[in-house]
């Protein structure tokens, strides 16, 4: 094929489970400009027998094996080999419904956007998922404002010149190596583009796994360095890589998180129900 619009890159590490399903939604895109790369970092599990399940109905997709388990350095070696105009970075555990690369490709057709994301809708119906992803939107939006912008991983569409211009994702960083990316793009005079419309739809898997109270503190913590603009290089909590930790994934009932939810619920159902 011709030079694609996007390369699709996706680090993996033992997906069996989430990756076909993102497989599968980029099969029913309605935009077929577009390579896809998955970047193994050793899985143990089914994933790389179920990706080459895929090799006739995703378009021009190829599978590389990563020497090292680190999201940074396998995104940056899909990157390496990609031929499209821009990097598509997805994390396993998304999906996308059949219009989200056309609604893309048009935004960047119109307004020459050289880096963007795109807002987020939670991968159910659960009212505390709508109010964990909106959130998650409003700080996409605030950060901004703060000119502290951030662009999560599982969702990054950038010019392949700019990718390569910043010399991609740092790979020491160990925690928010997305953070750090968006940033050093600010610097080098690129700036962020935020979509609301088309939304990734964004896992809650880890929340549920470790439970959402959990992850909200956990995210905070985080939030502290980002708003020092400090790079992680050491790990400050445990938080592995890879689909084989949510195995037998149960949701953790936790009181101090149904307190937080009923507090705030009911002042964001309206906003909720307009962003439908």
């Amino acid at each position: 094929m011709d030079k694609p619009l996007f390369s699709v890159i996706i680090p993996v590490l033992n997906e069996e489970k989430y990756l076909p399903r993102l497989l599968r939604c980029l099969v029913k895109q309605a935009f077929r400009d577009f390579e896809v790369i998955v970047v193994d970092g050793g899985s143990t599990d089914q994933t790389i027998t179920k990706t080459q399940g895929f090799t006739q109905s995703v378009p021009a997709l190829r599978i590389l094996h990563s020497p090292k388990k680190n999201v940074s350095f396998q995104r940056n070696m899909g990157a390496g080999t990609a031929t499209g105009t821009y990097l598509v970075f997805f994390d396993a555990d998304v999906q996308l419904r059949p219009r989200f690369l056309e609604q893309v490709a048009k935004s960047i057709r119109i307004h020459k956007y050289m880096f963007l994301t795109t807002w987020m809708r939670p991968d159910s119906r659960e009212p505390r998922d709508y109010l964990i992803v909106t959130i998650n939107n409003m700080l996409l939006e605030g950060a901004k404002l703060l000119d502290n912008p951030f662009a999560g991983g599982w969702n990054i569409i950038i010019h392949k010149s700019v990718f390569d211009q910043i010399s991609g994702f740092d790979p020491e960083i160990v925690i928010s190596e997305d953070h750090d990316f968006t940033l050093r793009c600010l610097k080098a005079g690129v700036i962020l583009t935020i979509l609301k419309h088309p939304r990734v739809i964004y896992s809650l898997r880890r929340f549920r796994r470790y439970g959402y109270w959990t992850m909200l503190r956990l995210y905070a913590h985080t939030s502290l360095y980002g708003l020092l603009k400090k790079p992680i290089t050491k790990a400050i909590f445990d938080y592995p890589m890879g689909g084989a930790i949510y195995k037998g994934t149960k949701v953790v009932p936790e009181g101090g998180f149904a307190k937080f939810e009923r507090t705030l619920l009911q002042s964001m159902r309206k906003f909720l129900s307009a962003q439908q």
